[in-house]
């Protein structure tokens, strides 16, 4: 049994009613990126894991979480959902927001196709941050072509401040179990893929249908 329901097992143990379990179970974020992967949880801080991997906190001292992620869906079903995960490119000393912005739009190429991982996390009400903190693994979905915007908005000490954004649209694995040899194909579902691949214009089977029934002679 791993680390993580050891852990579980103890807070539960030490427990002479169910009111005395106060524990919060937060997500966790392995961007796979090519040559640059990326660790995210959803608090405040930084922790270790018990593998000694560091894990960046996306919650700023206001409250905001930086890191806008969807409840993940059961896809034993088959089904494959597409999720959307969005992040607000933070203020770091010593670095500009402009600059880290670009770069990461320069470096979009080692997006595509990569893993992305979630993870469980405990941490008990009362204790801080703590070293080698056990995780349990919770779900792998790919990634595909990110997309990035730039926005103006009102901070809370009344500025106007501006706020650049990356986003990435990843699907669990189930994903392209349907898509088999032979396969027919719609105009809707042929732009949703191209969308997914990051092309802005495909046109390939829009006119599909004007063609379905005809007859033509080669030459």
């Amino acid at each position: 049994m791993s680390a993580f329901y050891d852990q579980i097992d103890e807070i539960m143990g030490a427990a002479d009613d169910v009111t005395d379990i106060v524990a919060t179970v937060r997500k966790c974020w392995f961007y796979d990126f090519k040559d640059d992967p990326i660790r995210l949880w959803d608090g405040q801080g930084d922790f270790t894991d018990s593998a000694g991997n560091e894990w960046l906190g996306t919650v700023d001292a206001n409250g905001r979480n930086l890191h806008k992620s969807p409840a993940l869906q059961d896809g034993r079903d088959g089904s494959s959902a597409t999720y959307n995960f969005s992040l607000t490119i933070p203020s770091i000393p010593g670095q500009e927001t402009l600059a880290l912005y670009e770069a990461l739009k320069a470096d979009q190429s080692k997006v595509f196709g990569r893993k992305l991982t979630c993870y469980l996390v405990i941490f008990l009400e009362g204790e801080g941050l703590r070293p080698d903190t056990p995780l349990s693994f919770y779900k792998e979905m790919v990634m595909f072509s990110p997309k990035f915007s730039e926005s103006i908005e009102r901070a809370t000490s009344g500025t106007i401040v501006k706020t650049y954004t990356a986003s990435i649209t990843a699907k669990d694995n189930n994903h392209g179990r349907s898509e088999t040899p032979d396969r027919t194909y719609a105009d809707t579902m042929q732009k949703r893929r191209a969308a997914q691949l990051g092309v802005s214009v495909d046109r390939g089977s829009e006119y599909l249908a004007l063609l379905a029934n005809r007859t033509y002679q080669v030459p």
